[in-house]
């Protein structure tokens, strides 16, 4: 036994089983909370907690909720002060956005509601997946623990790396995306995008395998049309790993049937063709919008070397590549689900390299069929020849049996395989329960100059800051600065210098003037990321008018004449 007779039939998952999967997914959207709630109740009296963990710049989708809340249904790029009209991108933030205004909440409850929702989606549809591979409730726990805890040892930078502070090295540190937990523990798109996923490859595998008849297959095909255009709106990314999967599962099967696959390829125009409109408004927004275009072409995000890769994967490509061995041993149905795993893997080893800016987005969610594939190679190589050559003998002493042994090994694996996991989670309860570091964490004071310019300036006042002030105005006032996103802000790098040269009490005034002027700049915001910059005090222009302060914080209108 190993691998299940893959149908929904054969393959029901009992009241037991969910329990358990649910019981574990609690357990997960519990643990991922934690660190975020000592943030909020360890912090220093002054000091608050933004909600943001591991990036700054994760106020772009505290500002997009916060656009929602306002009505908005297409978002616009508030991290940049040129002219430009708002489109339908950042849709999921943007839907979270309306929730919030209809339950009256604030953006950051939002973004924390969220989080756990889609962790407890993950988890459940995690799970109902991998029930349709492997027939025993045993193998799908360890599988479905081994696909959410489940993380690699690339744990250090390598020679041949280049240091750079946005650089995607190490692995189990600094991509979330591209291990479960650490998905849950951050983003809810993240976690929303890869439960999408699942049901869209699962609607997939039941339309090319599923019996000849004559609803059914039509009703894959829509389901998975409405995965892909959810996709669409949540990480538009992604399809291009549908299609890449899709794409060479097909041809693999033609290949096998010696024929052209008719009834799967009119079913499959009507799984892409739902979600078209939708990415092909996207394509005429890059053509067309020089902005976003421009944003598009920023937000590169290039796959470090392999042996990274490897690394992360360790623990499951050793048990996963012997079942390349097993492939003669099931029938044409498991053969054929079997290779779907395969093909899985091999399209994002392929995309994680291809001239695609977005490399390495492509490893979300593909831990999935690692873990099936490795409990498929410990239930039907690893056991077997430890039942041979060690347990046989080891039963032999009191108070050992095959089975127990059998059950400590996966315990091992398990606790093994959640090393980085553990580190990840520890570290995030150190990092805000304890370090709470700026400007993950900011004084209040600093807060209250952003709730004035809420209240007493339009969301069309562009504010000047520097790149760590910028980074959550947006999210915190709704109003639109000079700088504060590596993507969203045009020509981010020469902003971001001329942030930091502005604050340099060596440049020249007539300078700083001519940047305000240009960029059109209705306010300076001068705080503790200002200070740090250099110093230059705006209390001593002719330009700059104050018109709130505090301990810490300053606001000046510019005035241009």
């Amino acid at each position: 036994m190993g691998l299940g007779r893959l149908n929904m039939q054969t393959n029901s998952i009992s009241k037991r089983e969910w329990a358990m999967a649910v019981g574990i997914a609690l357990i997960v959207v519990i643990l991922c909370q934690i660190p975020y709630v000592l943030g909020y109740v360890l912090a220093p009296k002054g000091i608050e907690f933004t909600g943001l963990m591991i990036n700054v710049e994760d106020g772009s989708y505290l500002s997009a909720i916060g656009q929602g809340m306002k009505g908005a249904w297409l978002y616009h790029l508030p991290f940049t002060t040129e002219e430009h009209a708002p489109v339908l991108i950042e849709g999921f933030y943007l839907w979270l956005g309306h929730l919030a205004r209809l339950f009256n909440l604030s953006a950051v409850t939002m973004w924390h509601l969220a989080r756990g929702i889609a962790d407890l989606i993950l988890c459940v549809a995690l799970f109902g997946f991998i029930a349709q591979f492997l027939d025993s409730t045993r193998q799908r726990i360890v599988a479905y623990l081994l696909a959410i805890f489940g993380a690699g040892y690339d744990l250090w930078r390598l020679p041949f790396d280049t240091p750079d502070v946005f650089e995607a090295v190490p692995i189990e540190l600094r991509i979330p995306e591209a291990h479960l937990f650490y998905s849950a523990l951050t983003y809810p798109h993240f976690a929303i995008s890869v439960a999408l996923l699942l049901m869209t490859f699962y609607f997939i595998l039941q339309l090319f395998n599923s019996a000849n008849q004559r609803v059914r297959p039509w009703c894959y095909a829509i389901g998975a049309g409405l995965g892909n255009l959810l996709l669409g709106f949540v990480y538009p990314f992604l399809i291009y790993l549908i299609v890449a999967v899709t794409g060479i599962y097909y041809m693999f099967l033609t290949w096998r049937e010696r024929r052209i696959l008719l009834r799967q390829t009119v079913l499959l125009f009507v799984a892409f063709a739902i979600p078209a409109p939708l990415f092909l408004y996207y394509q005429l927004v890059l053509m067309t919008q020089p902005i976003f275009r421009n944003w598009n072409q920023q937000a590169t995000t290039v796959s470090p070397h392999p042996i990274h890769f490897v690394l992360a994967y360790l623990l499951y490509l050793l048990f996963a590549i012997p079942t390349l061995k097993l492939f003669n041993r099931f029938s044409e149905t498991q053969k054929r689900w079997l290779s779907f795993l395969w093909v899985w893997v091999g399209a994002v080893a392929i995309l994680l390299y291809t001239p695609i800016s977005q490399q390495r987005r492509f490893v979300e969610g593909v831990q999935v069929p690692l873990a099936i594939l490795a409990v498929l190679g410990l239930e039907q190589i690893v056991y077997p020849w430890l039942d041979e050559h060690v347990f046989v003998k080891l039963s032999q002493r009191p108070h050992y049996t095959i089975a127990g042994l059998r059950r400590l090994v996966v315990v091992v694996i398990i606790l093994v395989a959640s090393i980085s996991s553990a580190y990840v989670w520890i570290s995030s309860v150190v990092l805000l329960g304890f370090g709470q570091p700026y400007p993950l964490f900011r004084p209040t004071t600093e807060l209250q100059a952003m709730d004035w310019l809420r209240a007493n300036t339009l969301p069309t006042d562009n504010i000047f800051s520097s790149y760590w002030s910028g980074s959550f105005i947006p999210a915190r006032s709704g109003n639109t600065v000079f700088v504060g996103q590596r993507y969203e802000t045009l020509r981010f790098e020469e902003k971001r210098k001329a942030s930091e040269d502005f604050w340099d009490n060596k440049t020249d005034d007539a300078w700083r003037y001519d940047l305000l002027r240009s960029y059109r700049i209705g306010y300076v915001f001068w705080g503790r990321g200002e200070r740090d910059l250099g110093d230059f005090d705006p209390e001593h222009t002719n330009y700059l008018e104050q018109v709130f302060s505090n301990a810490t914080t300053r606001i000046y209108r510019v005035r241009i004449q």
